[in-house]
């Protein structure tokens, strides 16, 4: 990936919206007037009960009833719902403020289901702020888990913090490593190997960019989505040497590019013998399998089983994949 083939994406603001529309077609195997519209999309938001909560779901979901949220299940995840009434009113309300439900968009809820944490394991999120994912960890571990949440972000800590607080995540130690250099903090995690990592990477965000606003590709550029390939690369490296033989690596993204994707997990799986993909087992609407290769590079074939989710109402794109480390 020569970065002389790659300039024309940053070379005029004119021409970033046709450049990114071409990648988006290219990337969604649709025309660019439909993989425009998919773009353009005003996401609406998503809840989750929380178990953690001292109520039961029975009486959380009696409140939610009273209060007049109008949810629709979400098939593919316990105690999950899409939200059709205003989320400001319940954002708003005892329901959120003491903790009892969590809103998120959906897509953020399939790393921690792609996890599957048990009771007793040992759990790190290298890049943890807000902190909805490590709250949604701890409850599906039925609050069983020793947990390091980890955040590179100092200010990003306070949210951390008041997230894990009010959503009831005990046994939860906080901590502020570079994601890429988290390997070398592993005495400061608790002097052991982990049983389950979440690595949800910091990315370009393409899947929360939304093309209607005329500003939504300010910052965007074919140059920053390499750069942060290669600091992806570079923190799945170092969250791999943290994991046990036998343990689950999630790698997720909200962003589209294969370079910031496939291109990652591809790589280490070429460089570590001891991963391999393994599907993940969720009924997601408009889920599609890891792209085979991108601008004229192959990926590494068990990339198929990762998981892209294209935008939706609910779900704004994403990228998901489990690694298994071999014992």
């Amino acid at each position: 990936m020569a970065r002389g083939k790659k300039s024309k994406g940053g070379a005029g603001r004119g021409n970033t919206r046709q450049v990114y529309l071409n990648r988006l077609s290219k990337i969604f195997g649709k025309r660019e007037a439909v993989a425009e519209k998919l773009a353009s999309t005003q996401l609406q938001s998503s809840i989750r009960i929380n178990t953690l909560s001292p109520l039961s779901v029975e009486e959380i979901e009696a409140k939610l009833d009273a209060f007049g949220a109008e949810l629709e299940p979400i098939a593919w995840c316990p105690n999950g719902y899409h939200l059709h009434s205003d989320k400001r009113a319940l954002a708003e309300s005892e329901l959120f403020q003491d903790g009892h439900v969590y809103i998120q968009n959906a897509s953020s809820l399939i790393p921690a289901l792609a996890m599957d944490p048990q009771p007793g394991d040992r759990i790190l999120d290298v890049c943890a702020a807000p902190g909805g994912k490590t709250s949604h960890i701890q409850a599906l571990a039925g609050g069983e888990a020793t947990i390091f949440a980890n955040d590179a972000m100092k200010p990003r800590l306070s949210k951390l913090e008041e997230v894990l607080t009010t959503f009831h995540v005990g046994n939860a130690t906080i901590t502020n490593f570079e994601g890429q250099f988290i390997d070398r903090h592993i005495d400061d995690l608790g002097g052991e190997l982990f049983d389950r990592i979440l690595l949800d990477a910091q990315c370009s965000g393409e899947g929360m960019m939304d093309l209607s606003h005329p500003g939504a590709l300010r910052f965007w550029t074919e140059e920053r989505v390499i750069k942060m390939s290669y600091l992806q690369q570079k923190m799945l490296t170092a969250a791999w040497k943290l994991l046990k033989p036998g343990g689950t690596l999630v790698y997720s993204t909200c962003t589209f590019g294969p370079e910031e994707n496939e291109g990652p997990v591809s790589r280490h799986l070429k460089h570590h013998d001891d991963a391999q993909i393994e599907p993940i087992d969720l009924d997601i609407p408009g889920r599609k399998p890891g792209l085979k290769s991108w601008d004229g590079t192959s990926y590494h074939a068990d990339v198929k089983h990762a998981v892209r989710v294209l935008p939706s109402a609910f779900l704004e794109g994403f990228f998901v994949c489990r690694l298994e480390k071999e014992e």
